[in-house]
């Protein structure tokens, strides 16, 4: 899910290389909406973008990493995010803040986020490989929780437990966003989802939004008292 920064000034040479990525993304997004995922093959997309197929592999490094492309830099910025926070900000309101700033810059990316999510849900091959994706998400969750809370047994166990509800969270927030074609607020619908999972399944059952209520610092890594960016 990013805050607003200065761009730095980019040389001539990296303009080129982001064209000819943005080429091979916009020719296999025409081609497997056009075709399907399975049925193009990265030669048909070389072709499209107008590139070698050397070319290709020198930008991603399979077909299905075409349609997650800002993989790498997103979970650059997410763990930049968590690493962010000051002494006194409690683990769980790290994830909160990261996972927040995260969905803003998915809002920001709104159309191409749904077409690119139209090619994966159509496709069992991408499907998968999306579902391997989000293990890094939940490593980079749990690494975080166990540099705040320490290394012990217990609390590495606790961690991956977070770590694992949080994604869980993570992703039910961003199917209700793509189900509403991402017309609503992401940013909005992780807030509600990060408060249920934070003050306790009985709030969200209930039907009634969880209210403002503070965080108990000396248990931030109860998975029960029920988190993904």
């Amino acid at each position: 899910m990013l805050e607003v920064m200065k761009q730095p000034s980019v040389s001539l040479r990296e303009r080129k290389k982001q064209r000819t990525r943005d080429a091979i993304i916009q020719a296999a997004e025409l081609l497997f909406s056009e075709r399907g995922f399975d049925k193009t093959t990265v030669d048909q997309i070389a072709v499209a973008a107008d590139v070698s197929r050397r070319t290709f592999f020198r930008y991603f490094p399979s077909k299905e990493m075409v349609m997650f492309p800002h993989q790498d830099t997103y979970l650059a910025r997410f763990r930049n995010l968590l690493a962010q926070g000051g002494e006194n900000e409690s683990p769980v309101d790290a994830l909160r803040r990261a996972c927040l700033a995260m969905a803003n810059a998915y809002q920001q990316s709104r159309e191409e986020h749904l077409k690119q999510q139209r090619i994966i849900q159509a496709s069992r091959t991408l499907i998968a490989r999306g579902n391997e994706l989000d293990t890094i998400w939940e490593q980079a969750i749990a690494e975080e929780l166990i540099r705040r809370m320490g290394s012990t047994r217990t609390a590495q166990r606790r961690a991956c437990l977070v770590a694992g509800a949080m994604l869980g969270a993570i992703q039910a927030a961003l199917q209700e966003w793509y189900a509403g074609e991402c017309r609503e607020d992401l940013a909005d619908i992780g807030r509600e989802a990060l408060a249920i999972l934070a003050f306790g399944l009985n709030d969200g059952a209930s039907g009634e939004t969880p209210g403002p209520r503070p965080v108990a610092s000396s248990r931030p890594a109860a998975a029960k008292d029920r988190a993904t960016n």
